[in-house]
């Protein structure tokens, strides 16, 4: 599962790293995986000095295997290169060598979590558009959530049909959570036509920003907390979500050769799994609303994307006004 967000400081890194946790401390086989490589912030939250990186596996052909750090709770981790920006663009020489390795690696494990990048850059549109499936983080904040409804925007444009779960971060309440992921679904429906699931929410808790502080997880400080709480609930339904589900072919490594080398892709294979606010697919069902079975594209004029080539451009007006619009919209300022 690929964890990624619109923008930064939304907590995302803290989230994947107590998710990984969690999961590791229910018995499961979990992998870490720092995909940022320019604000690697994993070693950092669980206090963790690597003596390889990334950098090492593409520059000085270390095993990605030998790169292992062991974390916590027996949880792996591979830890990015932080400050590296040169390897936020993979040669395709580096893409074909990181997916070898991912084959032989993710056999290992029962959950795989890649701690993307913010944002748009074209090689995090290629992870995302890799990952069998999608944690998208937002908050309450309109910027968090126009930058999260753009994300998916482009990653639409890219044809991604995966499923998407979103985590509402830092609520003041589950009430205000349910209701910051109303206003982003709907609007998602409205104008991607798209339809997106509700994972959960972690609260606001003066105990998380305590542990980022001192480099040890919540999840382990403070294990009784509102934020650690909500951290179980979520990986518990993660859990039981997946375990109802036979998934077979969704390794990362597979999904990233087809970005790297595309193939035409059949329908997607329907298999959903809900309860009363959660739902998962192991290919997101055909909720891209058809008409006479091509993809709707009745977007309003001030809604229209424009046209992406792979440094996925936008004109600075329409951008403006879509962000304009859209901070209206999901703020619940629009009527």
């Amino acid at each position: 599962m690929a964890i990624t967000s619109g923008k930064g400081g939304v907590g995302k890194s803290s989230l994947a790293a107590n998710l990984g946790l969690a999961l590791a401390e229910a018995g499961h086989k979990v992998c870490l995986f720092d995909a940022d490589t320019n604000l690697a912030n994993i070693n950092i939250l669980l206090g963790i000095t690597p003596l390889h990186t990334l950098e090492h596996f593409f520059k000085q052909n270390i095993a990605l295997q030998d790169i292992i750090v062991k974390g916590p709770a027996d949880i792996d981790i591979i830890s990015a290169a932080s400050g590296v920006s040169d390897f936020i663009k993979l040669t395709r020489t580096h893409q074909q060598k990181l997916i070898e390795a991912l084959q032989i690696l993710e056999k290992n494990y029962q959950y795989l979590l890649i701690d993307t990048a913010a944002g748009i850059d074209h090689t995090n549109i290629n992870l995302l558009l890799s990952a069998p499936y999608l944690i998208l983080v937002i908050t309450q904040e309109p910027t968090s959530l126009t930058d999260a409804f753009s994300l998916l925007r482009v990653l639409l444009q890219q044809h991604f049909n995966r499923s998407v779960l979103v985590i509402v971060n830092m609520a003041d309440n589950k009430r205000t959570a349910q209701s910051t992921f109303r206003r982003f679904k709907n609007a998602v429906s409205q104008y991607l036509h798209y339809k997106v699931y509700y994972a959960g929410h972690i609260l606001n808790d003066k105990n998380m920003t305590q542990s980022i502080l001192k480099q040890e997880p919540v999840i382990l400080s403070s294990p009784d907390s509102p934020a650690s709480e909500c951290i179980q609930r979520i990986s518990q339904r993660l859990v039981q979500a997946f375990s109802k589900q036979s998934i077979k072919n969704t390794g990362l490594s597979e999904h990233l050769a087809e970005v790297a080398a595309p193939q035409p892709a059949g329908k997607p294979d329907i298999d959903k799994e809900e309860n009363s606010d959660f739902a998962v697919a192991t290919m997101h069902e055909k909720n891209m609303l058809t008409t006479n079975g091509r993809k709707t594209e009745q977007f309003e004029s001030s809604q229209r994307a424009e046209s992406l080539n792979s440094t996925v451009e936008f004109t600075e007006k329409s951008a403006m006004l879509r962000a304009s619009y859209l901070a209206r919209r999901l703020a619940g300022n629009d009527h």
